[in-house]
């Protein structure tokens, strides 16, 4: 059976109003989880759930 782990991160955006910064900040930081082998699993109430199969 698989088993997976799970991390949730707040959602969070710089100030200002430069969208394309706010958008590569996102990408890169979502870029990295992926790279850890994180996955992302749903959103919801400010929150951000990622997974990930635990090997055994």
């Amino acid at each position: 059976m698989k088993k997976f782990e799970y991390k949730m991160a707040e959602i969070k955006t710089s100030l200002g109003f430069d969208w394309q910064k706010k958008i590569r900040e996102a990408e890169a930081r979502w870029n990295e989880l992926g790279r850890d082998g994180w996955q992302f699993c749903m959103h919801g109430d400010g929150v951000i759930v990622f997974m990930r199969e635990i090997e055994e």
